[in-house]
């Protein structure tokens, strides 16, 4: 369940981040700046902290 919970987690920041890139494009610099928020709220936790067993 928590493996689930991770991947959900991780899918949501990368598509926050193809809104980024979307709103870049479009010269949408209030969308770019709220999905730049809601990417560095999401990237608080240890979802994204470093993996002991990959080096």
């Amino acid at each position: 369940m928590e493996g689930s919970i991770v991947r959900a987690v991780v899918r949501l920041d990368q598509c926050c981040r193809e809104v980024m890139d979307a709103a870049r494009v479009m010269g949408d610099t209030a969308l770019f700046q709220k999905m730049q928020d809601a990417s560095a709220a999401i990237k608080r936790d240890v979802v994204f902290a470093a993996s002991l067993y990959v080096s």
